[in-house]
């Protein structure tokens, strides 16, 4: 079964793809499109809401329609003022410092943000909306993954996944970049995404 997710971000469709590769499903995404779907205004109270509201979105702009799979993430940094928690906001205050998004303002950012509160990490907490949207069927679930965020950026870049080379993840207590972790690891860390989606699929099949 085909289904889109809704993200031009590769890095983001490969993780997926490793969490449901056991099943039927050819996810494609809207780069595989051969038309532009311009995104859609995201005003939910949180991740889930605003899943929701991207997958409605998308299900509906579609030329032929298949199911939709939407992720939205948002960033919970601990010991940190209001004004500087991200939340569902993670590229826009890198974008009101410095004009535009890219890789490189976000380390800079975010390293500057750590450093104002702690001289090597934040404790931090993603929290993931997910939703599906197909025919007669619309929901969305949660999942979380705690973690740190380093000021330090690993030597290993992960273009259009900056948080990846600053996030470590505890693994058997040896704290380590997500960008290194083995498909092993990263598998056992995004059980909780895996979760929340596969939730979701089961839903979605049963009324098929």
């Amino acid at each position: 079964m085909d289904i889109l997710f809704a993200t031009t971000n590769q890095n983001k469709v490969n993780r997926i793809r490793k969490l449901i590769k056991n099943t039927d499903i050819n996810l494609i995404s809207l780069a595989d499109l051969d038309y532009k779907i311009e995104e859609p205004e995201e005003n939910g109270k949180d991740g889930v809401e605003n899943a929701i509201i991207k997958a409605k979105y998308y299900y509906q702009k579609l030329k032929v329609k298949i199911p939709v799979l939407t992720q939205d993430d948002t960033l919970f940094l601990s010991e940190v003022s209001e004004e500087d928690n991200p939340k569902k906001d993670i590229k826009l205050p890198v974008i009101k410092k410095y004009g535009q998004f890219t890789d490189e303002f976000a380390y800079q950012h975010y390293s500057d943000l750590i450093k104002k509160y702690n001289p090597e990490y934040l404790d931090i907490e993603f929290k993931y909306g997910h939703a599906i949207c197909g025919e007669n069927f619309l929901e969305g679930s949660g999942s979380s993954l705690p973690g740190r965020l380093y000021a330090q950026i690993n030597t290993t870049r992960t273009p259009g996944y900056f948080l990846a080379d600053m996030m470590k993840i505890n693994i058997g207590g040896e704290w380590k970049y997500y960008s290194v972790l083995s498909e092993e690891e990263l598998t056992q860390q995004d059980s909780d995404i895996k979760r929340s989606i596969n939730n979701l699929l089961t839903k979605f099949h049963s009324l098929k």
